[in-house]
């Protein structure tokens, strides 16, 4: 019979209970803003001096007997919170002795010894996702108290935890489904995800198998979905991986979710209207179906996560093998749907596919004229011809094992730069005028411009010069940088936006010498523009603070090699005369 009592946390740590989170469950997942919010509402409850009979309540704790545990249906991220809270005043007031509970992980092995050695287990923080977001926890609960140096402070949220703070305490009858009530529980709350709901689907006993005789089988297959329901999730979360696949707009909780929309889509009744929990109730749906239909559960869920995991493996090959990698993240990021490239990989013959790949590329630029391509018209085919003249000029180097890197290209905001300043701002402030002037002189070879600049430095240096009079010798220093200057692709490469800001419209050697700077302190240039400043394209380097007119054809001339064995029949290869 299910029970439901006022419980004080003192009590359940008087209890001795080995509490169970089950493999159905998420992990422990709340944040430094969720253990900081229940610390300050302790602290703010003890400052209220409340009556000994006042009460600060907790959400409630579902719970039910587990063999000789208590398996935690609802309450896990609280208990576990408390626990944290209670092993660190235990650290620093030790005649506060024992927790009286403990809580262990079906799907987390060592988790109750990683828990009661939390205080010594920042070397085990990163060994999986549960762990780090438990030692981040207790690493905000340090830093609160830290920042509450009174010396009661410890004993007084001891003593409020301890004795004043409650919870209801619902205990079901041993036979109820707990995922079943798990499911129901949860899914009005805005932070249960449909990945979260269809992972209590998946491992419901229900759709696993009901026989008695199944037990041990059942909770095998429970860990082992858990278990691989978890590496999945891991590598998706991997920056490297998930952004060569999505673009920073698109917000999961937990990224598997994204595959189980991938697998919706071809459910018979899928429809594209979107409802809340509208993943879930679909897989949900489908399970009943096909049950209907004679199917057995413990098949369909099979098959249902046969499917997921395809996909996985399917966007991990892409992601593995060095070609794919490079074709398949420039479509995507140029708007290719991915579901039509996955049509062809799942149709198509191996050397079939990649070829697919070109096509798709090919018939997405078949009628640019990339030769002729300005930055002014024709943006946004100027920034996609520079992130494919990036690609392949890694790709085609087929002993490199150098990948582009599309985290960094869409979390940076890469975008067009002018190689030669297109136009400055006038500077209107003398010490601006100053550094200007004195930035450009560090440069200049010739005597006859070196003295005019001296001149012109002398006289600021009395009073700043009129805005319009200074955008005359601005416009000299960059000429002098310069035979002309445009917008035509020859004069543009792509670039972070921080490095970009950094210098604004400088002229070409300032820019170049930021370029160097940044590379040897380690941040991420792309290769392509590394190479316009370090003039890797030019015929001739006598002239390395200069971008002239035989640099830029030099320059075009290898994005039209580049890209030649890709849209050859598409390209003008004749040089530029009038760019």
């Amino acid at each position: 019979m299910s029970s439901l009592i006022p419980k004080s946390i003192g009590e359940i740590m008087e209890s001795n209970t080995e509490f169970w989170i089950p493999s159905y469950q998420r992990g422990y997942r709340w944040t430094s803003l969720q253990v900081t919010e229940l610390l300050d509402d302790i602290w703010e409850f003890h400052k209220m001096d409340p009556k000994k009979d006042d009460y600060y309540w907790l959400q409630p704790i579902i719970v039910k007997e587990h063999e000789d545990k208590i398996e935690v249906i609802d309450g896990q991220q609280r208990l576990t919170t408390v626990l944290l809270i209670t092993k660190y005043i235990q650290s620093i007031i030790p005649f506060y002795e024992g927790t009286g509970y403990t809580i262990t992980y079906e799907t987390r092995i060592g988790s109750n010894s990683f828990i009661a050695n939390i205080l010594h287990g920042e070397s085990q923080r990163n060994d999986n996702i549960d762990y780090y977001h438990m030692y981040n926890a207790l690493e905000t609960i340090r830093e609160w108290f830290g920042k509450h140096p009174e010396k009661t402070s410890p004993v007084h949220i001891w003593q409020r935890l301890t004795e004043q703070v409650k919870v209801l305490w619902y205990e079901l009858d041993p036979h109820y489904d707990s995922i079943d009530l798990f499911t129901r529980i949860n899914i009005g709350k805005i932070p249960l995800t449909n990945a979260e709901l269809i992972k209590a689907l998946f491992l419901s006993k229900t759709n696993l198998g009901n026989n008695v005789s199944q037990h041990e089988y059942i909770k095998l297959k429970q860990i082992e979905l858990a278990t691989q329901w978890d590496q999945i999730e891991k590598h998706l979360q991997n920056p490297d991986f998930w952004f060569f696949l999505q673009p920073t707009s698109i917000k999961y909780d937990n990224h598997i979710e994204w595959l189980f929309e991938l697998v919706i889509e071809k459910f018979p009744n899928f429809t594209n209207i979107k409802t809340s929990y509208r993943t879930f109730h679909d897989f949900h749906d489908e399970i009943e179906r096909r049950v209907d239909e004679g199917e057995h559960r413990y098949e369909i869920v099979e098959s249902l996560w046969k499917e997921v995991r395809s996909l996985y493996y399917q966007f991990n090959e892409w992601y593995v093998k060095r070609e794919l990698y490079h074709l398949i993240g420039h479509l995507l990021e140029i708007g290719q749907p991915i579901r039509s490239i996955l049509s062809n990989a799942q149709t198509m013959r191996k050397d079939a596919f990649v070829k697919s790949l070109y096509d798709m590329i090919k018939h997405r630029i078949k009628d640019w004229n990339i030769s002729e391509l300005d930055y002014e018209n024709e943006k946004s085919k100027v920034k996609d011809t520079l992130l494919l003249f990036n690609i392949l000029t890694l790709q085609q180097d087929e002993n490199s094992k150098q990948r582009f890197d599309f985290d960094r290209y869409k979390n940076e905001r890469w975008d067009i730069e002018h190689i030669h300043a297109l136009q400055s701002i006038v500077p209107g402030k003398q010490e601006e005028q100053l550094e200007y002037i004195k930035d450009a002189l560090s440069f200049v070879e010739d005597s006859d411009f070196s003295e005019e600049l001296k001149r012109n430095l002398h006289i600021i240096k009395e009073e700043a010069m009129e805005v319009e009079e200074f955008e005359k010798i601005q416009q000299e220093i960059v000429k002098h940088f310069g035979d002309e200057y445009s917008n035509h692709i020859s004069n543009c490469t792509l670039l972070d936006a921080k490095t970009n800001r950094s210098y604004k419209n400088s002229i070409f050697p300032i820019k170049r010498e930021e370029i160097i700077k940044r590379d040897q302190n380690g941040v991420y240039i792309p290769l392509c523009t590394k190479n316009v400043f370090l003039k890797y394209y030019s015929k001739k380097t006598t002239q390395i603070h200069h971008w002239n007119q035989e640099d830029r054809e030099a320059y075009m001339q290898n994005i039209n090699d580049v890209l030649a064995p890709v849209i050859t029949k598409h390209l003008k290869n004749e040089v530029i005369s009038n760019a």
